[in-house]
């Protein structure tokens, strides 16, 4: 199993730095950034890869390599499932748990060979509307009194823990609907809802229903392709 390690809305490049050198210390290099700075993309990606060099010790060819993206579905491309990541101390996800200790488990259950795993920013997380892309969220217990973890020490643990420890071979059996096409198929079913009268359905809390309804029934690559060409008639 693969790991794309996608940081959400990250503010400070030390962090993302230090999550560079936690993915190195592993092996991994697929490091993709969304919503990151609030700038020009191409003056940010400069300006944020000469900050981030100073804490991403020996893994600057993660950091060259990286890429800012507009929007998770454009990050995920190429993953066959999305995990989040959250605390849960202040959020009622709207998606299954999973302790960080079953996600490998959980992720060969279910044939995925590319795993990407999201990390919300550091002062809000993830929020519901990014965790509606994923399948499920993944937990790192820590205590009530200390709940939150900086950016980069959550990375390292979790990079440990799915790669560091051995990953776990993905299920022999049909692999399931990429996120990137699953968000797509909740668009064209909000618009062809829409384009019958009922509009509200391309509401912000609509389509992440709809996203997490499509997620929940755990599509195969070919069903998706059906369902894909039946709403494109």
């Amino acid at each position: 199993m693969e790991l794309r390690v996608i940081l959400v809305r990250p503010r400070n490049p030390d962090n993302i730095g230090a999550a560079a050198r936690a993915m190195a210390n592993f092996g991994l290099k697929d490091l993709a950034l969304v919503g990151a700075f609030a700038s020009d993309r191409g003056e940010a990606e400069k300006t944020w890869k000469a900050e981030a060099s100073v804490s991403a010790i020996k893994a600057m060819d993660v950091i060259e390599s990286s890429r800012l993206h507009a929007s998770i579905p454009e990050a995920a491309a190429g993953c066959d499932l999305l995990l989040g990541t959250s605390s849960l101390h202040y959020l009622n996800p709207e998606r299954d748990v999973l302790l960080l200790r079953d996600a490998a488990r959980y992720c060969g259950e279910r044939g995925a060979a590319r795993l990407g795993l999201l990390f919300g920013g550091e002062k809000t997380g993830l929020t519901r509307e990014d965790l509606s892309y994923c399948s499920a969220v993944v937990n790192i217990p820590t205590l009530p009194s200390q709940p939150s973890m900086n950016l980069g020490q959550a990375v390292a643990v979790a990079c440990y823990e799915l790669a560091g420890r051995g990953r776990a071979e993905p299920r022999a059996g049909r692999k399931p609907a990429p996120p990137e096409e699953i968000a797509r198929a909740a668009e064209l079913i909000a618009a062809r809802l829409a384009a019958g009268g009922q509009g509200h359905w391309t509401g912000r809390a609509q389509l992440r229903e709809l996203r997490q309804g499509l997620l929940d029934a755990r599509l195969t690559k070919g069903a998706m392709t059906a369902l894909r060409l039946l709403l494109k008639t």
